[in-house]
């Protein structure tokens, strides 16, 4: 069983969220996984401009000043994103993390993309596993001495959760690795519900969407990468989630992922997640839509299963929000089920049986 540190989010005159980071911060013994002048990747989300869902950069800063105190030498960092939007390459990434607040002065650390100017800067590393022969892993985090893994934790259209596992997969990969990620999910167009708005194919990373001889947006299978980027861009529904029934490959690719670049540095990896606007989608995305629970607290492991089981589980018992999207949820359901109605817990499982890690945890109050 693995102990996982929480804290809520209740403050007062002698107790702030900064304070209970650095507490969590020491209890967990991250300070014990950075030696002297190890470089240290803070891995986190900057946020799409116009999504305001993601870890703050004050938070981050004093996340930095922990690992600067030990002698180690952070640097915040992310990837480039396989979609179109403001981090699709590392001029716009950066530009991006500097409108939502990431700056020196602000976060405490310079900010790195990790993969390269246009993604294509990563190690590739040999795994032997049931999806994979080979990872990529950029190459900022490949290279790093150590990993603090801070997320922002949510739910999502393609998984039902999104926590540290999520973000260390597709935050770690360069778009390549991404799409490897992604490789069989195959939306279609539901014709009667296009209004021919065309933000789906200005989303589409593959141009594999076109308007037909109806001026109805249509999707070619064989360039669609499986992104499912034009899902969510859909205000109309047109591109709806078809693969409920294929979340387990997803699932197991993800977690199999996640294991091969964790073991590339074994023993220096650490978990932080902040369970605050928990919204319904990913950060990736420029808008956040209202929270679905109340915000709950923080929490700090070095298993990243446990962390995610217990976050996910913390958000399961709170009572939804009034106004949200699960505000009206079915009772029978969970609140991430009732989300996109995903089995959301077969990525911690099938973590669990490749040894990524272990569900059952402790939670602990320091």
């Amino acid at each position: 069983m693995s102990t996982v540190y929480f804290a809520d989010f209740r403050c007062s005159s002698r107790e702030n969220i900064f304070s209970k980071t650095k507490k969590l911060f020491l209890k967990a013994g991250f300070g014990d996984r950075i030696a002297k002048k190890d470089f240290v990747a803070i891995k986190t989300h900057f946020g799409e401009y116009g999504n305001l869902a993601f870890v703050p950069a004050p938070v981050i800063r004093t996340l930095a000043e922990l690992i600067r105190e030990r002698g180690g030498r952070p640097f915040i960092t992310d990837t480039n994103t396989l979609y179109r939007g403001s981090r699709s390459n590392a001029v716009d990434h950066l530009e991006n993390a500097v409108r939502n607040g990431f700056l020196m002065e602000t976060a405490g650390a310079p900010v790195i993309i990790a993969d390269g100017l246009k993604g294509d800067d990563y190690a590739s590393v040999p795994v032997e596993s049931k999806h994979f022969r080979e990872i990529k892993i950029a190459s900022a985090i490949h290279g790093a001495d150590a990993v603090l893994v801070v997320s922002h934790v949510k739910g999502h259209e393609l998984y039902g959760f999104g926590g540290a596992i999520k973000n260390v997969a597709m935050g770690c990969a360069p778009p390549s690795g991404k799409q490897m990620l992604h490789s069989d999910m195959k939306p279609k167009v539901l014709a009667d519900k296009c209004t021919s708005c065309g933000m789906c194919i200005k989303r589409c990373p593959a141009d594999a969407i076109r308007f037909d001889e109806n001026k109805k947006a249509k999707i070619d299978p064989d360039l669609c990468i499986g992104c499912g980027e034009c899902t969510v861009i859909c205000s109309y529904e047109a591109i709806p989630v078809i693969w409920t029934t294929d979340h387990r490959p997803l699932h197991e690719r993800t977690a199999e992922y996640v294991k091969g670049i964790v073991d590339t540095k074994p023993g220096r990896w650490m978990y932080i997640n902040y369970v605050m606007n928990v919204s319904p989608q990913c950060d990736c995305y420029y808008w956040n839509d209202a929270p679905i629970v109340p915000n709950i607290g923080i929490l700090a492991s070095t298993d990243p299963v446990a962390i995610d089981r217990a976050s996910a589980d913390l958000v399961n018992r709170a009572a939804p929000l009034p106004g949200s999207k699960i505000a009206d949820r079915d009772g029978s359901k969970d609140n991430l089920r009732a989300l996109y109605d995903l089995p959301w817990d077969y990525q911690l499982e099938y973590a669990r049986q490749i040894g990524l890690g272990d569900d059952a945890y402790e939670l602990v109050e320091p």
